[in-house]
């Protein structure tokens, strides 16, 4: 409601009105007209008396006529909207176009004006009734909020003022008929150009595996992006090979989101040769603005499709990124001619930088390790001061450190936060592995600091990269960050100039991410493989750093006696008491081996370390664990992922992470 009005304001008496002077002067008169006869018949009498006496008598009336009026300004009647508003007031808001009603605090009519009888509806005199009962209580909430109103066929903007506030308050609801302006403006949202970017995944791929059958299968997945086009009388158009850009009207876009581009299970049923789908990835976006801006964020969504692995629609709107898809794994890439130029891209930014600062992502693996132990080496070979950032205090990685350490070349090569941050220059370059993310860098305020960043990754992207990502290379097609690094590695250089100890931990963090090669493999992780062999990797010696101790046999077993099945095929256990940092790795081990048992699709294990509960989970393909932890701020593969929720209670994570796997399964 309105402001209550100033306390100089608040007491001020109005003028009299005509009506006011018209008794005053007629009391004048009657006291003249009384003095006459008192000085005619009243003998012995001073009429000097007479004149005095009359005249207090006068300014007694004069005095009573005023306190009357002061009154009538504190203690107005709220049934009389012509008192409250004087007479010049009342005559404007009767006569004015707008509808306006007065009203009292609990919603009482007072008044109204002739502007406001057809929206009642011209019904009988409604003084003394309830708002309530003649417009809808959405109208009474939102009475002085400025809303808009639906009344009859035509639509009102509802402003409220406070007239006065003595006793409960009298109140104006003025409305003003905003219909012609919200249809203008419908039109105009609905006829907006939205743009939509469109690409087929798998293309050199499938090319490549039944080159004689794909352009067929193309054909029909053309054919059936247009159709697609026509049916919200879009226009869709080829800008490179199995590349398209579509542009329509924004009104369509809401039935396309409503059944949830229902266009990409149609053209996942393509195949070609023996059952191999043709999957496309669509960037979408109507954002306000100009049609270059559009096709701007359109172009933006694309790459993030892209970059979490396709079969998926991306689509921007002003305030935030909506992800529809993604359902299905990864299609794995056979052409590694990105790595190459890549490698180019980055080798480049290399020399142009003063030093290179490497850091893989809080609570480091062996992947994230092997992959920044290999970059270094790569930024060794082009001749710039590089360093690795990382937690010296790992126990994790302890055996890993101590091994490099003694390697030529890195004795000096691993810094803590402190010491990151007085390496950070103007020409500074950070290079980001096994995570996509600032705020999951080792140490985030070390990226936040620089104005250059390479990024190096086989994660789905959960947002937007920021403007200091000047190159990245995310593929969640890949095994691995280290299965990556190894084909950069590969392209610079050969085997026999790539040390045994490097090779070794590439090799620990590719054996990681595919439990043995038994897990998201392909041809290009056994070729990396066979790379590392040939520069000295031993199978022994990376088998010795997987080695665990007995006391943590015991540990895994309290995640292997907490089991219970959720939804028949999905396994959740949980850990609470007295933990440590170990229960990070042994959490995720005790989900791997939960993905063993007979009938489960995908398993999660939960445990309390400090303030934050870690949550893993693992699937065998059937189901997308990341989708599932991205509700809870996670993320990772299709079939490996994680997060971190910061809570003191495992049994309130346990509730969220079963409302997203319910929502995941009932889309």
């Amino acid at each position: 409601m309105s402001k209550k009005p100033s306390s100089s304001n608040k007491n001020r008496i109005p003028y009299a009105s005509r009506f006011e002077f018209a008794i005053v002067i007629a009391l004048g008169c009657l006291n003249i007209i009384l003095f006459a006869l008192l000085a005619e018949f009243a003998n012995g009498v001073s009429t000097v008396f007479f004149a005095i006496a009359l005249l207090a008598i006068y300014l007694i009336e004069i005095a009573i006529v005023g306190i009357k009026r002061a009154n009538n300004s504190t203690f107005l009647p709220k049934t009389d909207i012509h008192d409250l508003l004087m007479e010049d007031g009342s005559i404007v808001l009767k006569n004015s176009k707008s509808p306006i009603v007065a009203l009292d605090v609990n919603g009482t009519i007072l008044w109204y004006n002739e502007a406001m009888q057809p929206i009642f509806n011209n019904q009988e005199y409604l003084v003394g009734e309830n708002i309530d009962n003649i417009f809808s209580p959405e109208v009474r909430a939102g009475l002085f909020s400025g809303e808009t109103v639906t009344l009859g066929d035509k639509l009102y903007d509802v402003e409220g003022f406070t007239v006065s506030e003595r006793e409960e308050g009298i109140y104006l609801m003025l409305l003003t008929d905003v219909t012609a302006l919200t249809e203008v403006m419908d039109r105009y949202n609905d006829e907006r150009v939205a743009v939509a970017y469109i690409a087929i995944d798998n293309v050199e791929d499938v090319l490549q595996y039944v080159q004689e059958k794909f352009r067929d299968a193309v054909a029909i997945v053309e054919d059936k992006l247009k159709n697609w086009a026509a049916s919200v009388n879009g226009v869709i158009k080829a800008y490179e090979n199995e590349k398209y850009i579509m542009i329509f009207e924004s009104k369509y876009l809401d039935d396309c989101i409503a059944d949830r581009f229902s266009i990409l299970d149609s053209i996942r049923e393509t195949r070609v040769g023996d059952g191999v789908s043709i999957t496309v990835s669509i960037g979408v976006s109507r954002i306000s603005g100009s049609l270059a801006e559009r096709e701007a964020a359109a172009k933006d969504a694309i790459d993030m499709a892209l970059q979490r692995g396709g079969d998926q629609v991306v689509y921007k709107t002003e305030n935030s990124t909506e992800y529809y898809g993604g359902r299905t794994k990864s299609v794995y890439k056979r052409s590694n001619v990105r790595s190459r130029t890549f490698t180019t891209q980055l080798t480049s930014l290399m020399a142009r930088a003063d030093n290179v600062v490497v850091m893989g992502h809080r609570y480091g693996d062996f992947d994230s390790f092997g992959a920044s132990v290999g970059i270094a080496r790569l930024c060794m070979l082009c001749g710039v001061r590089t360093n690795i950032a990382i937690d010296m205090r790992d126990k994790n990685l302890e055996p890993c450190i101590r091994l490099l350490q003694s390697t030529e070349g890195y004795q000096q090569m691993f810094v803590d936060n402190a010491e990151g941050l007085d390496l950070v220059g103007p020409d500074t370059l950070v290079i980001l592995v096994d995570h996509n993310t600032v705020a999951r860098a080792q140490f985030a305020n070390i990226a936040n600091k620089v104005d250059t960043i390479a990024i190096i990754d086989h994660h789905r992207t959960t947002e937007a990269l920021p403007p200091v990502v000047k190159l990245s290379y995310i593929e969640p097609s890949a095994s691995s960050a280290c299965e990556l690094v190894s084909e950069m590695l590969e392209n610079a250089i050969s085997s026999q100039n790539l040390l045994k100890e490097v090779a070794d931990m590439l090799l620990a963090g590719v054996l990681l991410d595919t439990k043995q090669f038994t897990r998201n493999t392909g041809t290009r992780t056994f070729g990396v493989a066979q790379y590392l062999r040939g520069a000295g990797a031993s199978p022994q010696d990376v088998y010795n750093l997987f080695k665990t101790a007995p006391s943590e046999l015991s540990k895994e077993a309290r995640f292997h006696t907490a089991i219970s099945i959720y939804r028949e095929n999905i396994a959740i256990s949980c850990c609470d008491g007295e933990t440590d940092e170990s229960y990070r790795i042994i959490a995720s081990k005790a989900a791997d081996k939960m993905l063993t048992l007979r009938g489960i699709e995908a398993a999660f294990t939960l445990v309390r370390i400090g303030d934050q509960i870690h949550i893993s989970g693992r699937s065998n393909g059937k189901i997308n664990v990341q989708l599932i932890l991205e509700r809870l701020n996670g993320g990772g593969h299709f079939d490996v992922a994680g997060a971190q929720v910061v809570s003191d209670s495992v049994e309130s994570v346990l509730v969220s992470l079963k409302e997203s796997i319910d929502k995941y399964l009932e889309i």
